[in-house]
């Protein structure tokens, strides 16, 4: 179980990637900037395992935030694959739609699979917002700490 949502991001963006190219009829290669997805499956797997390690309610920020910083790592991922440049305003505005729109389906398939039985994922009723936060939360510092890295450059 630690690793299927650390997959999902591989299953997710190759094909999102590939459509969002066809209907923008930009030219890319999937596997050219494919370290961005090893770094958002990576940090997938170190926020499992730290849940797994503390499976309370630090635990599970731990693994929303990084999974966050995952989609930050899978916005660059497009982005670059992409060739997708925007002012810096612009790009906080889109990496916040893009964060939030990962965000909400994690938490609808939370849902579904509570649904069918999987056990509960809520902690309380603050847990949505919370994984909320968490989310927007790593998404933004790693883009901080990419931006310092790259400097000038878009990462």
């Amino acid at each position: 179980m630690i690793m299927i949502h650390a997959f999902a991001y591989i299953i997710f963006i190759l094909p999102f990637t590939a459509w969002l190219g066809f209907e923008l009829k930009k030219k890319y290669s999937l596997g050219q900037h494919w370290k961005w997805i090893a770094a958002a499956f990576l940090t997938g797997v170190v926020g499992s395992i730290v849940y797994e390690l503390k499976p309370d309610v630090t635990g599970n920020f731990f693994l929303h935030a990084s999974g966050g910083v995952a989609s930050a790592f899978l916005f660059v991922y497009l982005s670059r694959t992409l060739k997708l440049k925007f002012p810096w305003r612009l790009t906080l505005v889109i990496l916040f739609a893009w964060v939030s729109t990962l965000g909400v389906l994690n938490e609808l398939a939370e849902y579904f699979f509570e649904l069918l039985g999987f056990g509960p994922f809520a902690f309380d009723i603050h847990d949505t917002w919370r994984d909320f936060v968490a989310n927007t939360t790593g998404a933004f510092t790693c883009w901080a700490i990419l931006k310092l890295i790259f400097r000038n450059k878009t990462p």
